[in-house]
């Protein structure tokens, strides 16, 4: 889609530092083995999902997390084949005692010790983890730390469930993830802010861009707003991705893929939106970009998309 529509691609690349003149970020300098290179935009999105640029540039982030959720964890996810499922589940299901001592051996062996979760077919488990915890996704001595450990941990686990677990006797390691998993590290302080407390009593917002499922169905949907992706003190530059600005709670759902694919798309329509008006993001009215997402099949609240829908600023 991306060169259908004439993009020049620039992969393996790095943005290392933004470009920030008058309080406008201007482009970014990027690092490659071919050298260094800047490049400018009339409209910059970050989705590093690290806020990389957003933090290199001096605005205002949060990094705090709620005590014991998993979303500040870090880990890489494996695959086993060669495994018997329904010989796993059998035990699991049908010798309770057994799998309680499995369990018990499993952590004292291992320490951080995982269950698989059932593939896509009979003979292949899933692990996503160990989790790590303690370590920042930010700091390159934790990152290198976590790679080697988490290697370590699935030979561990591999040789574990070979010899312990029913079903995993001709167990072998099918797939491991090349890079670790990061969860969480900073988010952007936006204009606006999704907070539980907000959702929890269902509030859509005016400028809403996204509507992102609950935790659970007991909970209602989450609507998202356009400023959570708007960072305070800078202009020209739109986050997206698991760094818009909500509370750790808002985030444990928020860094999910689909909720990614939400926000990016919203950033993508209103980049190309201001570009075209000549206007900043923050100043570019809000029912041009609900608008277009409706136009492309995005999912509105209704009350949304009742206004944005016969919004004249969109027609």
């Amino acid at each position: 889609m991306i060169q259908e529509q004439n993009v020049d691609l620039l992969l393996h690349t790095w943005a290392t530092e933004p470009i920030v003149e008058d309080g406008i970020m201007r482009g970014a300098i990027f690092e490659s083995k071919a050298g260094r290179q800047a490049i400018l935009a009339k409209v910059v999105v970050d989705t590093t999902g690290d806020a990389d640029l957003l933090a290199r540039a001096g605005v205002p982030l949060e990094e705090d997390t709620d005590d014991g959720d998993i979303h500040h964890c870090i880990n890489t996810a494996f695959l086993l084949g060669g495994v018997d499922l329904n010989r796993w589940l059998a035990f699991r299901a049908e010798e309770l005692e057994g799998f309680k001592a499995f369990m018990v051996r499993g952590r004292e062996s291992i320490g951080s010790f995982e269950k698989p979760f059932v593939g896509w077919r009979d003979d292949v488990a899933l692990f996503m983890g160990p989790r790590l915890s303690g370590y920042s996704a930010i700091n390159v001595d934790d990152l290198t730390e976590v790679e080697i450990r988490s290697r370590r941990l699935t030979t561990a686990h591999l040789e574990f469930y070979r010899t312990h677990a029913p079903g995993f006797s001709h167990a072998f390691l099918m797939l491991g993830a090349p890079q670790i998993g990061v969860r969480h590290s900073r988010r952007l302080l936006g204009t606006a802010k999704v907070m539980r407390k907000q959702w929890d009593e269902g509030k859509v917002w005016d400028d809403e861009i996204g509507v992102s499922t609950s935790l659970a169905p007991k909970f209602p949907n989450i609507s998202i707003p356009y400023r959570a992706l708007l960072p305070q003190g800078i202009e020209g530059v739109i986050g997206a991705g698991r760094h818009i600005s909500c509370d750790p709670s808002s985030h444990s759902f928020l860094r999910e893929v689909p909720q990614c694919w939400m926000s990016g798309q919203a950033a993508g329509v209103a980049a190309a939106l201001a570009v075209n008006a000549a206007l900043p993001p923050r100043q570019l009215d809000v029912r041009l970009i609900q608008h277009e997402l409706l136009r492309q099949g995005a999912y509105l609240s209704p009350s949304v998309e009742a206004i944005a829908g016969t919004s004249k600023a969109a027609e």
